[in-house]
């Protein structure tokens, strides 16, 4: 088999024109495919970076509410505290004015 008709066989035309044309039409479709393939890769990349962000975002927004928290307690301790004494303040005010006693 010739080469002629070899490439008439394979790719459809005997034509050297018409093959480097065909030629340039392929490299310029690779090339458009391998941009693809690279911008695919690139928003992948990007996707993967946002995750990791959200996920250490998460945890800081985590770690900020357990101190929230951790205050909220640590306060109404406090609270509770302060009430009890006002409590045994009041009562002792209240049993001074019942016996008397000037406070």
């Amino acid at each position: 088999m010739k080469i002629d008709e070899l490439c008439s066989t394979v790719v459809g035309t005997d034509d050297i024109d018409e093959l480097r044309s065909k030629i340039k039409i392929l490299r310029l479709r690779l090339a458009v495919y391998e941009d693809a393939r690279v911008q695919a890769k690139y928003k992948i990349t990007m996707a993967e970076m946002i995750e990791r962000l959200s996920v250490k975002a998460r945890k800081q927004v985590e770690l900020e509410l357990k101190v929230c928290e951790d205050m909220v307690h640590a306060k109404h301790k406090e609270l509770t505290e302060a009430l009890s004494e006002l409590s045994k303040a009041k009562e002792l005010l209240y049993q001074s004015q019942r016996s008397g006693i000037d406070v």
